[in-house]
């Protein structure tokens, strides 16, 4: 019996430390308990210092509506701060079994330089439970600000959503203030798996308006979520200029039913 009585514990404990490893590797997935993150992006953000972007990260669960936490963000690189954490209510679904929330992270630039998030990941903390969610894999190009000039974005398309995956379509209307006419030389991004395949670029008049237009094209099979802040390349006159554009968002949120199905497969 004394041998029997010395096996209990080391059982105990390796059952313990299996329970412990199963838990976290099951925290990296995104898909965990009846919740699912859709949060890893890809994309390009051309920037000046100090600008600001917003990533969205959607929360979604069934059958419980509880979505308090605290929120932190891990690892990210020293080009970037987090300027605020926002928990904000959405309406996407129309089933009541559905419940969804978004998490809004503002990431403010402050190097100049090219630097690259990939390795960075949302914390979400409820009680003694800790969850990391990745943000994906996002390349940063920050400038210094010029004194010179630039055209104007008085309008333009802030992103798209939707249950199927499509190519980005992306369009600025630009106000050109200069006395000569603009001509757009070149609109660069660059994410994987998608490139451009139509620019539609017609030259600005002074003092007036355009529409520049950019089709893209998926080289691969797309992501869920992307943002593109591409950088508009222009001419006036003999001189060229550069100046980064708004940020452009693109999400595929499942549909109702493929969501339900998820959770009652228990796909973790």
């Amino acid at each position: 019996m004394t041998h029997a009585k010395s096996i209990v514990p080391v059982f105990l404990t390796l059952l313990l430390i299996f329970a412990l490893f199963a838990y976290f590797e099951r925290g990296r997935s995104t898909v965990v308990s009846g919740e699912l993150f859709i949060s890893q992006y890809q994309g390009y953000v051309a920037g000046y210092v100090n600008d600001t972007v917003r990533l969205d990260i959607y929360w979604i669960k069934t059958g419980n509506n509880n979505f308090n936490g605290v929120f932190g963000i891990r690892n990210l690189p020293s080009c970037l701060s987090v300027d605020g954490i926002t928990l904000m209510e959405t309406v996407y679904f129309e089933n009541p079994n559905i419940n969804e929330r978004t998490i809004s992270v503002r990431l403010k630039l402050k190097t100049p330089g090219r630097c690259i998030m990939d390795d960075t990941y949302l914390i979400v903390q409820r009680e003694d439970i800790i969850k990391r969610v990745p943000l994906g894999s996002i390349t940063f190009e920050i400038y210094r600000k010029p004194d010179y000039p630039s055209l104007k974005i008085p309008k333009y398309i802030i992103g798209s959503i939707g249950p199927e995956p499509s190519p980005p379509m992306l369009q600025y209307t630009l106000y050109n203030p200069f006395n000569d006419s603009v001509k757009i030389l070149d609109v660069v991004f660059e994410v994987p798996g998608l490139k451009v395949l139509k620019l539609q670029a017609p030259v600005i008049p002074p003092q007036g308006e355009a529409n520049l237009t950019i089709i893209t094209e998926n080289t691969t099979k797309m992501g869920e979520l992307y943002i593109i802040r591409p950088l508009i390349v222009y001419e006036v006159g003999n001189q060229k200029y550069f100046m980064p554009a708004e940020a452009f968002y693109y999400a595929t949120i499942l549909s109702e039913n493929k969501l339900l199905s998820i959770f009652s497969d228990g796909e973790h």
